[in-house]
């Protein structure tokens, strides 16, 4: 988990992931990391298009994302 989240921080790269909400409902959120510590990151929503912060240990799974020819541009 640390990797994926190490990766989208440093190369600004977006990942999928499934987040537990407090009220115990999951997301599928994709996010560029901009910040992290121990407990927390803030990054980047592409779904919400705003900055939000998440717990890590709400944080159930990170995959990459594999970008597509036509994909790629929309993210650039």
């Amino acid at each position: 988990m640390n990797y994926l989240l190490k990766q989208s921080l440093q190369q600004q790269i977006p990942i999928e992931m499934i987040y537990m909400k407090k009220n115990g409902e999951c997301t599928k959120r994709k996010i560029i990391v901009q910040r992290q510590t121990d407990q927390l990151i803030q990054a980047y929503c592409l779904s919400k298009k705003t900055m939000r912060t998440f717990r890590k240990d709400c944080i159930l799974a990170l995959a990459p994302i594999k970008l597509t020819r036509s994909s790629a541009h929309a993210v650039s």
